[in-house]
């Protein structure tokens, strides 16, 4: 009988006490365990090493643009003790928050390592730890599948860092990283649609939710909601219950919830500069067969003709075996779980075939479902189809070593020890692009504390340049760069650089009398000194216009897409300051659906605790 006590004497047990009386019990069990440990860890470490060995570089590609989101998020809180509301280093001014890919480490476990490591440092943490979130994650997935520790590292094994995780991440495509909370929703959305289901549960799939929100998921969020809304119809059906779609309905208005901080600027955002992309590729099945299989996968390698863009949009090595167990999987394994799964995983294969034909899969998502209309390389519905037949592999495997496991004990660690070595061969073709990625050396010394102002190019290079101009190296010297990349797709762009004839200085008199001087500055803010100015004079700040900046005194308009204020009677001193639209009643709404999360898991636990002492 479960009492109290019996609870209090399991609370007491440290973690490594109750890790060791279980290896006692069972050591063969402990040995498969141990290995499938091994196994995720030696993968992470394999892929990763390049970045490891030498950690003074930076990332090429779109690593830099990536690092300045980052780096803003650091300068804001640190030197200016504000939000990185508004971002002013590039393309003249544009909504940081509202950004679906900047800000992405202020909700983030990375944050502390950003604001007192090296940016370089804290890079490799921040991906070192998606990455093993990710293994760590696609464990617990498979967790709810099998009791197997071999055949949960075996979705590890083929998903969490393969040939497509290693690829985007070599190229600087952060928001591939928050594919590492995928399984972790589809392990929440399990346990959370079981009888009797607990409300944590519950709180942590739609916190998994909010997660793919303030970590930048632009394609992992509408995957992820795609694929469990998907899993929760078909097994609602096979079941004959609405209960997967409730726990899903229930979790995903939490997690809306709980994000709308960052959510509701972002659709501000999507409103006024909408991304809105063609998306016509198409690949084959021989094509899809060199993606998963060639051995030679490296940044800039083309083992077959694909239809746009580089091969980092379309390798995903996974090795001749790992197809093989994926269509052992798809073919053979049995089960309503597993049945509802594999519907997910062909769903999402034929999806990354692409616009194969007029009603191919993904021409129709693309042209009716608005999210997906500002998606494109279809291709990357395969990451996420891996992950959903590893696991039913997994299930169908880990269902072969439980019923020798009483015969054969140490079956399951000979299976954890085959994975390992399939997971060092995924990794170390997975390693390729890896070796070829960071290798920017920024230039010896950057002036500091020159005035802001903006130039038409990057004012500074990296030692050896890549394609694009520097951001981050332009936000080091507090320049700001008009010709930019990784912002959204304004039309609104009024800022001038500092040697364009028609600049006036970044704060002026337009119309009236009088002069203004920029008396302080940060990246959300401005304060203006005037002297003779009249009401009815029309202040200008060299900064592009946004519905979001606010005046202490008079209206913000928009000149020219640039900010600007008429001054009522007697402003001597005019400050503006950003704020995202929809972020105050947004932290109105996250606020009270995280104090309502926590009510309700305490009632929960009071409750248990409750039934156990009664």
């Amino acid at each position: 009988m479960l009492t109290s006590a019996t609870l209090v004497d399991k609370a007491a047990l440290s973690l490594p006490r109750r890790l060791l009386a279980a290896a006692r019990r069972d050591p063969p069990r402990a040995i498969a365990a141990l290995l499938a440990g091994l196994s995720m860890l030696a993968a992470v470490v394999v892929v990763l090493l390049p970045w490891l060995l030498k950690t003074h570089t930076f990332g090429f590609h779109d690593w830099d643009v990536q690092t300045s989101h980052r780096y803003l998020v650091k300068k804001s809180l640190l030197d200016h003790h504000e939000m990185p509301f508004w971002n002013p280093y590039a393309c003249g001014g544009f909504p940081a928050w509202g950004y679906v890919e900047a800000g992405t480490i202020v909700v983030s476990p990375w944050l502390l390592a950003y604001l007192f490591l090296p940016m370089n440092l804290a890079i490799r943490i921040e991906v070192v730890g998606m990455a093993l979130l990710g293994a760590a994650g696609a464990y617990a997935a498979g967790s709810r599948f099998t009791k197997s520790h071999g055949a949960r590292a075996l979705v590890a094994a083929l998903w969490a860092v393969n040939g497509r995780w290693a690829l985007q991440t070599a190229s600087g495509h952060t928001w591939h990283l928050a594919y590492a909370f995928l399984p972790w929703a589809l392990f929440f959305f399990e346990r959370a649609r079981q009888k009797p289901h607990r409300a944590l549960d519950v709180v942590l799939l739609g916190a998994t939710f909010a997660a793919l929100v303030y970590t930048g998921g632009i394609y992992p969020l509408p995957h992820t909601v795609l694929a469990l809304g998907l899993y929760a119809i078909v097994l609602g059906a096979l079941e004959k219950s609405a209960r997967p779609l409730v726990v899903l309905g229930a979790s995903g208005l939490f997690g809306v919830a709980l994000a709308a901080p960052k959510l509701l600027p972002m659709l501000d955002v999507f409103g006024k500069a909408p991304r809105l992309v063609p998306s016509t590729e198409a690949i084959d099945m021989g094509a899809l067969f060199a993606m998963l299989t060639a051995p030679d996968q490296g940044f800039h390698s083309r083992p077959v003709r694909v239809p746009a863009y580089g091969w980092h949009e379309w390798g995903m090595y996974i090795g001749l075996p790992g197809v093989l167990i994926l269509a052992f999987g798809l073919l053979l394994v049995q089960g309503k779980r597993e049945a509802a799964l594999k519907v997910v995983g062909a769903i999402f294969g034929l999806l990354g075939l692409g616009a194969f034909h007029p009603n191919a899969p993904w021409t129709l998502l693309h042209e009716h479902v608005p999210v997906f209309r500002s998606q494109h390389v279809p291709s990357r519905f395969l990451y996420p189809a891996v992950l959903i037949l590893s696991i039913v592999a997994a299930s169908g495997i880990g269902r072969l070593v439980e019923r020798a496991g009483r015969r054969r004990p140490l079956l399951d660690a000979a299976l954890a020890a085959v994975v390992f070595l399939l997971g060092i061969d995924v990794a170390r073709g997975a390693q390729k692009p890896m070796t070829q990625s960071m290798w920017m050396v920024p230039p010896d010394h950057i002036p500091a504390n020159r005035p802001f102002h903006f130039e038409k190019n990057p004012p500074f290079q990296y030692k050896q340049r890549d394609w694009a101009g520097p951001m981050y190296l332009a936000m080091l010297g507090n320049t700001g760069v008009l010709d930019c990349y990784g912002a959204p797709p304004f039309e609104r762009k009024g800022a001038l650089a500092s040697d364009d004839g028609r600049h006036k200085g970044e704060v002026f008199v337009a119309e009236g009398a009088g002069t203004a001087k920029l008396s302080d500055w940060s990246p959300n803010a401005a304060t203006i000194e005037l002297s003779g100015a009249e009401a009815g004079a029309l202040v200008v700040y060299n900064m592009n216009y946004d519905e979001g900046w606010r005046a202490s005194a008079g209206k913000v308009e928009n000149v020219d897409n640039r900010v600007a204020v008429r001054l009522p009677q007697g402003v001597t001193t005019l400050s503006l300051w950003y704020r995202p639209p929809g972020f105050v009643p947004g932290l109105f709404v996250g606020i009270a659906a995280l104090a309502a999360a926590i009510a309700l898991v305490r009632a929960e636990k009071r409750e248990d605790e409750g039934k156990v002492q009664g």
